[in-house]
């Protein structure tokens, strides 16, 4: 994106001019979720891996958003994003 700027080539008595724009790739998830199953009770660990770091990320379940409280931990390192379910239930599946 630094790229983008209007470029010239001068030849001391002509100029060409060109607008470069540059548009970023979008973010793409570039490692899956992964199913798992656990016994009640247990911590579960979801993540995925992006292809940017620090991109805005939204968990959610069954199409509900998902946000962070003593049942959900929600977490970004770099390209991870990752959420944890503490002490998970038959309700959590």
């Amino acid at each position: 994106k630094t790229d983008a700027g209007l470029y010239t080539c001068d030849i001391g008595t002509d100029v060409a001019k060109s607008k470069v724009s540059v548009q970023e790739k979008p973010t793409e998830v570039t490692k899956q979720l992964e199913d798992k199953t656990s016994p009640a009770g247990q911590d579960i660990t979801l993540s995925c891996e992006l292809s940017k770091a620090d991109v805005n990320i939204r968990w959610y379940k069954d199409g509900k958003a998902i946000r962070k409280s003593q049942k959900y931990d929600l977490q970004q390192e770099g390209t991870r994003a990752t959420l944890i379910i503490h002490d998970s239930t038959v309700k959590d599946s």
